[in-house]
């Protein structure tokens, strides 16, 4: 099983990335915005968030045509050997991935909506695809069964399901028990895990007790 915290937020990923649960974190453009960053700011949160114990970073190379996104991938790569480069699925963002992988570079495809994209994400290399559930759901698509559909599509290849978009912990313990094992989330969400009301009792009664 593989926890990712989806922030660029270093105060909320620095904690969580104490407890040692956590594989690493995941960032694209609209994430960076959100907590105030820029791509400027990327050799930085690199920094933070491999000393707090990130074995993975995600950053998401951009541009318009193959060759850019290719170029800015060994660009994002040669922050650390714990960089994985993420690519939207799309034509350019797909032939770029085919050839990062080639030359043994960690990779994702995101903004999978569609099965179909598991196959091209296979072909490519890609490490990982990362499948929007929320989205896919309010989109009007069955977001389970699509996010599931992929899994079963890359069982035997080297690609493995990153859900994202995850809307609370039910939505990862359902796939979770189907065979996806690989979880990107906001922290909020992350902090859920921590949450249940009977183990909080069970702490106050043991401290009591002794």
């Amino acid at each position: 099983m593989r926890l990712y915290l989806d922030t660029a937020d270093r105060t909320a990923a620095e904690s969580l990335l104490a407890t040692g649960l956590f594989a690493g974190v995941t960032t694209n453009p609209t994430i960076l915005r959100r907590a105030g960053r820029t791509v400027a700011d990327l050799a930085e949160i690199h920094r933070w968030a491999t000393a707090a114990g990130a074995r993975e970073v995600f950053f998401q190379a951009w541009g318009e045509d193959s060759g850019t996104l290719v170029r800015r991938g060994r660009e994002l790569r040669a922050l650390g050997g714990n960089v994985v480069v993420k690519l939207v699925v799309s034509r350019a963002g797909a032939t770029a991935c085919a050839t990062l992988a080639a030359e043994g570079v960690p990779t994702l495809l995101t903004a999978v909506y569609d099965p179909g994209q598991a196959l091209i994400a296979a072909a490519a290399g890609a490490t990982y695809i990362a499948p929007y559930l929320r989205r896919l759901n309010e989109a009007g698509r069955n977001g389970f069964d699509d996010v599931l559909a992929m899994h079963q599509v890359l069982a035997g290849t080297g690609t493995r399901v990153l859900l994202a978009s995850i809307p609370d912990v039910p939505a990862m313990v359902e796939l979770a028990r189907r065979g996806v094992d690989c979880f990107t989330m906001a922290p909020a969400v992350a902090e859920e895990l921590f949450a249940d009301k009977l183990t909080a009792e069970a702490v106050r009664t043991f401290e009591d007790d002794i």
